[in-house]
């Protein structure tokens, strides 16, 4: 899904009152993840609904410079929307739970234990268009009746001990799910959970595989002591999924000839004695070669000037002529 039709699909959920809205927690029981239903007093659902809505414009609608890329193929860059497109952990799995099934139970403070609940799942929509967003529940928004609070009574003076279990919902969100498509919004909360570290090295393990395939390296297994560096592993994931230079089926002496007069990469890389291969002997020279076959060293066709660039979002001849006109 690009931008265009994500923004589209967005915009249904915006300014429309005849939607509804159901909110889940997660939680997480014996390593096993099970969504239950809030049950919500019907007068507050209409301002919870316009919490996050209002969220949905203000952080993704309202953002020009927003741009809508693969999970493989993140980088350094910032207002950045990724799709998922790599294995889906277990606790996401929830999401599809909540918009295939209606008869999710209810939340019991009878047998629910609050301090389980380890993210919420807002569901918005009709019979037709859902949307769900995950919000991850730190501790901190999590308040049971062993801790000490205190609130304002009548007063304005007094202060009283709360003696009710609660927790704190604000507007942020990290995930979204909408028209089976899953999006990142908070790339750092992805990297710190949900296992992603072990996805990561997995995908980039197939990497590996598909760069000993196109037979570039005189020692491609020295890739493989580098894949315990998640930020090195994240690189090499966009390689087998899309890596641009291997897609389009470029000849290896073309891009050994590339090396040898690119200043970016020129002088940088060692061969083998023949010259048609690379061999990789420091960690710069395995940085260098991902950049390589990720295609991110350019040359300006007007200027000339070289590039190492991370951000290359594709633009179509058919869409340079719709911004022109």
């Amino acid at each position: 899904m690009n931008k265009k039709q994500l923004i589209e699909s967005l915009n249904f959920f915006i300014n429309n009152d005849q939607l509804g809205i159901t909110v889940y927690c997660l939680l997480k029981k014996d390593e096993s993840f099970m969504p239950k239903a809030l049950d919500i007093k019907d007068n507050d659902v209409a301002s919870l609904t316009q919490l996050f809505t209002t969220s949905i414009s203000q952080n993704l609608l309202h953002k020009e410079e927003l741009s809508v890329l693969p999970l493989s193929s993140s980088d350094e860059r910032k207002n950045v929307i990724y799709e998922y497109d790599l294995e889906i952990p277990e606790e996401l799995k929830s999401l599809d739970t909540i918009l295939s099934t209606d008869n999710i139970p209810k939340f019991s403070f009878q047998t629910d234990d609050f301090l389980d609940i380890k993210a919420l799942l807002i569901e918005i929509g009709n019979n037709e268009n859902q949307i769900v967003l995950y919000k991850t529940m730190a501790p901190i928004n999590i308040f049971g009746r062993k801790s000490f609070f205190l609130k304002q009574v009548l007063s304005n003076e007094r202060f009283e001990k709360i003696n009710e279990d609660f927790i704190r919902i604000s507007s942020g969100f990290q995930l979204l799910k909408v028209n089976n498509s899953l999006f990142v919004i908070d790339l750092e909360t992805i990297e710190k959970f949900f296992g992603f570290h072990d996805i990561i090295k997995k995908e980039a393990t197939q990497s590996l595989d598909v760069i000993e395939q196109i037979k570039l390296l005189e020692n491609p297994e020295t890739l493989k002591e580098l894949i315990e560096d998640v930020t090195f592993a994240r690189k090499l994931t966009k390689v087998a999924k899309n890596s641009p230079v291997i897609k389009t089926g470029i000849p290896n002496k073309d891009i050994i000839g590339f090396t040898l007069t690119h200043p970016a990469v020129k002088g940088k890389l060692r061969y083998n004695q023949t010259k048609d291969k690379i061999q990789l002997d420091t960690k710069v020279s395995k940085n260098l070669f991902v950049k390589l076959l990720n295609d991110d060293f350019l040359t300006s066709e007007l200027t000339k000037l070289y590039y190492d660039s991370l951000a290359k979002d594709g633009v179509s001849e058919e869409q340079s002529t719709n911004d022109i006109n």
